[in-house]
């Protein structure tokens, strides 16, 4: 099995003999310390919201985490099913939702939805797709088409631009991520494998490297996906076209949306 740490992180623990504890990005410490990174990040709401206040019905937000898409699906009147693989990011949401929230919180992996009802709007943020390897894209597909509402819409996104070249290229540098009382600075590295199809991500906080300490390293593993990729994965998976457009972000950010419908349900992709 491929080691879920990087090279450059390896080199930087060896300067101090430092060894490093491997840490899922989306569980315990990593939860918290994702919820920290990407909770200011507002790209994508305001087109999800968008796509909400025409579908025919609830809203399914798959990978939901810790709420970014969630939230403010709720705080717009949205009745919405949150599923998320990782019960820690979900608590996070439980915490986030204002009093009565009309929200399902669901611990489930998103390769196998078996959910009640149909719903007018299945939304995938925040690239979270990427999590995904092609069998398990395969198997998400179904299940969406399972769930998808007659005339509802699919979206999710993937970097565009120069932000998916920079998920090419491997990297190490120093990052300010917002901390409990103030910034903190952690060391974010990227290694590619498999000819570019996979990258391998780390993150370690500056202050945890010490000598001969044993290290929390948050990893995870995504794959390089195109939006050209998606689109096919989809017709072939009996979607129409899906329409890509860009979504609106801070400068320096690329993201891409991909809507799309059964293939056999009327209008086709939006």
């Amino acid at each position: 099995m491929t080691s879920l740490i990087t090279e450059a992180v390896v080199a930087r623990l060896d300067l101090v003999g430092a060894t490093a504890r491997h840490q899922d990005l989306y569980t315990g410490a990593g939860a918290d310390f994702y919820d920290r990174l990407v909770g200011p990040d507002r790209a994508e709401i305001r087109e999800v919201l968008a796509l909400a206040r025409t579908a025919p019905g609830p809203v399914l937000d798959l990978a939901a985490g810790s709420g970014r898409l969630t939230v403010p699906l709720v705080r717009s009147g949205h009745r919405v099913t949150a599923v998320d693989l990782s019960a820690d990011m979900l608590a996070h949401l439980r915490r986030a939702l204002p009093d009565r929230a009309a929200v399902d919180c669901i611990v489930a992996d998103m390769r196998d939805l078996a959910l009640e009802g149909r719903y007018g709007l299945v939304v995938l943020g925040a690239t979270s797709i990427t999590l995904l390897d092609q069998a398990g894209r395969s198997r998400l597909y179904a299940g969406v088409r399972r769930q998808l509402a007659a005339g509802g819409v699919f979206a999710l996104s993937v970097a565009g631009g120069a932000s998916a070249d920079s998920l090419t290229v491997a990297t190490a540098r120093e990052i300010a991520v917002p901390g409990a009382t103030d910034d903190e600075t952690y060391l974010f590295a990227q290694q590619i494998e498999d000819e570019g199809a996979v990258r391998v991500v780390n993150w370690v906080r500056l202050a945890d490297i010490a000598p001969r300490a044993e290290v929390p390293v948050l990893t995870s593993r995504l794959h390089v996906l195109s939006p050209e990729i998606l689109a096919g994965e989809l017709t072939a998976a009996g979607f129409a076209a899906p329409r890509i457009s860009p979504v609106r972000t801070a400068a320096g950010t690329d993201i891409l949306l991909l809507t799309t419908s059964l293939a056999d349900s009327a209008g086709g992709g939006r």
